[in-house]
């Protein structure tokens, strides 16, 4: 083979090199782009995908707040132990239910579901803290047969007590509705109650609507007895309201309007609170010697829905501490 031959075919294999080296290097680079795009591409990708993700959450925190949030309801135990208490009202049981707001998330259906969950506890008093139809529903004939319809139905060992909310505007017809089922409407006045035993017990309750109670019932002598001598268990509607009477140290309060805010976010005071709730709040305060206890109640007003606050009762079972 000549030698220009060689030269001829080492020169096309050298092209040929030249060729694969330079096909190899437009690999790289393209391979590099592609890298450098797909690099570039995944953070927007990623923050995409979370944001969808956060979006669905929120959408899903809404729905449930909007429709199951407002509809299980919790039965919140409690036990309250004096040494005050009578011996014939050691283990007695109270159930307190609050702020139905009828008309909101409450219809006729859920509230039989309350009175039955209320009866199921077997209670030997009922206490109604107030506010029975929401501000803003117009009471109908047809409203005031629902409710009586379904809290006729309560049963209870002993007694039943009622007190106004501050949507409860309407004095004659909310005491004429809550008398004809049974409740005490308790209006700025205090009661002696007996239960098996000839000692009783004191209750009072406070109007809501009346700017100007008299707070000083709560140590003015009933019947020749000394009020401080005796259990004494206050209801008032509006949980502020405690710290002008909570000088006479009663042992047991019970509130309601809270509606414990609401939406509670972890960390975060509860939203939606009313005024009159700003300070207190939360189910359960120890003030001084006084057991302070605040339903989140039953229905909802201003915005229709709860978030991780069930509607609940609250069961009080009193014990006679040594």
């Amino acid at each position: 083979m000549s030698d220009e031959s060689n030269t001829t075919r080492m020169t096309r294999y050298i092209r040929e090199d030249d060729r694969k080296e330079e096909n190899t290097l437009e690999e790289q680079d393209s391979k590099k782009n592609n890298d450098s795009i797909q690099k570039e591409n995944k953070p927007k990708s990623l923050v995409k995908r979370l944001l969808i993700s956060l979006l669905l959450i929120i959408i899903l925190v809404i729905v449930y707040s909007c429709t199951l949030g407002k509809y299980f309801i919790d039965v919140k135990e409690y036990k309250v132990e004096s040494p005050t208490l009578p011996s014939s009202f050691h283990g007695l049981k109270i159930v307190q239910f609050s702020d139905i707001h009828y008309g909101t998330s409450i219809n006729k259906e859920q509230l039989n579901k309350v009175v039955k969950k209320i009866n199921n506890l077997n209670p030997d008093i009922i206490m109604f803290t107030g506010n029975l139809i929401d501000n803003n529903i117009t009471i109908t004939e047809s409203i005031e047969t629902e409710i009586t319809e379904c809290l006729s139905s309560l049963n209870t060992k002993a007694y039943k007590y009622a007190i106004y909310g501050n949507e409860d505007h309407n004095y004659d017809k909310y005491k004429d509705m809550m008398s004809s089922l049974g409740f005490t409407v308790l209006d700025n006045e205090v009661q002696l109650l007996f239960y098996e035993g000839p000692t009783p017990i004191l209750i009072g309750g406070f109007n809501t609507l009346n700017t100007n109670p008299n707070y000083n019932i709560l140590s003015e002598p009933i019947d020749d007895m000394d009020p401080n001598s005796l259990f004494r268990i206050v209801l008032t509607h509006e949980p502020d309201a405690i710290d002008n009477f909570l000088t006479y140290s009663p042992n047991l309060v019970l509130a309601g309007h809270s509606l414990g805010g609401l939406i509670n976010l972890p960390l975060l005071k509860p939203l939606f609170l009313p005024d009159q709730s700003q300070k207190y709040y939360q189910d359960y305060y120890h003030l001084n010697n006084t057991e302070f206890y605040i339903s989140s109640g039953l229905g909802t007003t201003g915005i229709n829905a709860r978030l991780n606050n069930h509607p609940s009762i609250s069961l009080y079972r009193l014990y006679q501490s040594q």
